[in-house]
């Protein structure tokens, strides 16, 4: 398992959560078994996601794919997504 942190500035909120969820089906196809979307508080076009993939090839071959670029553009991202890939470390109850 390999997670990816994603980290980006959008136009509006609201459309780009519209796109994000229709673009569900492209997250699969690429191995993802599951995302969770945060914006910060104080400014909700700062978006957060942490993603969570079965192989960490095909992850990044969906960040470097046109259709992730297209979703992006769609979504009104500003800029490029900053992404890291992450290893967990420790996984504790509380």
């Amino acid at each position: 398992m390999t997670y990816v942190l994603v980290r980006f500035s959008v136009e509006n909120l609201a459309k780009w959560k519209a796109v994000f969820e229709e673009a569900a089906a492209l997250r699969k196809s690429f191995g993802s078994v599951g995302v969770r979307a945060f914006s910060k508080a104080d400014n909700p076009n700062e978006v957060v996601i942490v993603g969570e993939y079965a192989d960490k090839e095909k992850a990044m071959q969906m960040f470097q794919s046109q259709e992730f670029r297209e979703a992006t553009a769609r979504g009104g991202v500003k800029g490029p997504p900053e992404v890291t890939f992450l290893n967990e470390v420790v996984n504790l109850p509380a």
